[in-house]
């Protein structure tokens, strides 16, 4: 398989996980800010849109972070260093343009981590977890689409290899 359709069935499962990471947010945004009292009290069906956007932000993190960033790298034969640590790629392809800012991917796994603490008998820092993951679940979502011009404006012929 050429690495043109590689990136492109990544690329695909991107943008299923984007799409439905995006329609989780829109439904979560009519019950934001979440406060103290209102974390106290969500519903059962609040709790599977809050799982459904936790499970795409991960599940798209992880296919950018594994797939489509280095294999941009690879497409734009970069002279990379196989030993070239995450950080140091991530930083390669800021300077590329693909990538809107490194710090920012930090910051975004950083967020994925800290929503994995529960805070069971802090409504207040529940509430601000749940608040600064949906803004950051956003910012992913938006960084993914500016990863996906950069590939669209880079490398036209990805979507047309598997056509």
């Amino acid at each position: 398989m050429k690495a043109g359709e590689l990136l492109q069935i990544h690329l695909d499962e991107c943008d299923l996980h984007s799409r439905v990471l995006e329609q989780a947010l829109v439904e979560a945004a009519s019950w934001l800010p979440f406060t103290a009292e209102s974390v106290e009290s969500v519903t059962t069906g609040q709790l599977r849109v809050l799982d459904q956007v936790a499970y795409r932000f991960t599940k798209l993190q992880d296919t950018m972070g594994r797939q489509v960033l280095p294999q941009i790298l690879d497409l734009a034969q970069e002279p990379i260093p196989p030993e070239a640590t995450f950080a140091e790629k991530l930083n390669w392809l800021e300077k590329m343009g693909a990538l809107r800012s490194a710090e920012e991917w930090k910051e975004l796994r950083v967020a994925r981590n800290a929503i994995a603490h529960e805070y069971p008998d802090e409504p207040d820092l529940r509430a601000g977890a749940l608040n600064r993951f949906l803004a950051d679940a956003k910012r992913l979502n938006t960084l993914y689409e500016s990863v996906r011009k950069y590939v669209s404006e880079h490398f036209p012929g990805v979507a047309a290899a598997c056509e």
